[in-house]
């Protein structure tokens, strides 16, 4: 078996509207099964994380930096192995994403159809359900709380 590291770096995005904060998941069609994530991609040579995390949210939302806010205290480094292929060809990658965290000033996506088939802006407890993974709800959640959108109810700032 083969072994491979990547990098990789995404955007955890939300919305503040009169019904508080909603946050932007996209269904992946770079997956075996139907998985929700957030918008995210790999880092180019000469490229920093952020840059990289901006550009992918870019090319998979259409949402350009002046459509966000960074909020530039949160940053979240995720961890996970994977195979691909067959046989010959089976490669085990360690992936790690840096998540960054971004107010939308729009709702406005136009996803890329070549890595999403859909996109919803959820509030938080619809969000967390549709995560598979337990260190991504965990993530938002945290993301949540450093956007100041993770009370019951809670109106926007």
């Amino acid at each position: 078996m083969r072994y491979r590291r990547d990098k990789s770096a995404g955007v955890i995005v939300f919305h503040r509207s009169t019904d508080g904060c909603r946050f932007l998941l996209l269904l992946s069609r770079l997956t075996k099964r139907p998985l929700w994530e957030f918008p995210k991609g790999g880092v180019d040579a000469g490229e920093t994380l952020a840059d990289a995390a901006l550009r992918e949210l870019h090319e998979e939302t259409g949402l350009g930096r002046e459509a966000i806010r960074m909020i530039h205290e949160f940053q979240h480094r995720e961890e996970y192995r994977f195979t691909s292929g067959k046989g010959d060809s089976r490669t085990l990658i360690r992936k790690e994403v840096t998540y960054f965290l971004a107010e939308s000033l729009s709702t406005d996506v136009k996803l890329s159809a070549h890595e999403a088939s859909q996109f919803a802006w959820l509030p938080l407890e619809s969000a967390i359900r549709k995560l598979k993974y337990k260190a991504r709800r965990e993530m938002l959640r945290a993301a949540a709380r450093a956007a100041g959108c993770d009370g019951p109810g809670l109106e926007p700032a």
